[in-house]
Parts: C-alpha cells; sequence; structure tokens
C-alpha cells in the first residue's frame, strides 16, 4: 500500500438519460500514524453533511490510494506557464475606510 493517501468525498448524481454517476473530490491527504494504527488526516477543505438515503445526515471521506499521474495527459499553455497577477484597480485605492 502507497504511504499517502487522498481523501475524497463521493456526490451521486443523474444524467440527463437517467444514468446514476459518481463525481470524486479531492479534499485532503492522509497519511499512516508515526505512533500505532490509525492515519493523520490533512483536509483542504471541508465536507458539508449530506442526506443519506435512509434520512440521517452523514459525512463521508473516503480515504484511497492515488491514481497514477497521466503521463499522456495534455499540458495546456495556463499550467506551463508562471501564474499571471490580476490588474491592479487603482480606483480601490480612493475606498476610504
Amino acid at each position: 500500500m502507497s504511504q499517502r493517501l487522498d481523501a475524497l468525498i463521493v456526490r451521486e448524481y443523474q444524467t440527463s438519460n437517467g444514468d446514476t454517476k459518481a463525481a470524486f473530490t479531492k479534499i485532503g491527504t492522509a497519511w499512516p500514524a508515526k505512533q500505532g494504527a490509525g492515519y493523520s488526516i490533512v483536509l483542504d477543505a471541508l465536507p458539508l453533511p449530506s442526506m443519506s438515503r435512509d434520512g440521517k445526515l452523514e459525512c463521508r471521506i473516503l480515504l484511497r490510494e492515488p491514481l497514477p499521474a497521466r503521463d499522456d495527459a495534455p499540458r495546456t499553455e495556463r499550467a506551463q506557464s508562471s501564474p499571471r497577477r490580476a490588474p491592479v484597480d487603482d480606483d480601490l485605492d480612493q475606498i476610504p475606510f
């Protein structure tokens, strides 16, 4: 098993033709605990509770091994270039606080 696990939430939805599908959103990372059994989880986002099929509020986090990187995935020009800063609006300096 990998040393690192992805923390994911799953959202089920229906397509226009009625099929049920699932979308996974990565919300953090987990590592085996240094002392004893268990995992240390670092969340980058907090999941919102949702209504389960039996009418209870639940908040589930799925831990699973990361998917391998795809070498054939196209890289966009934006991803390859350095981040750009938004233009500065000089009118914002005129707002009194």
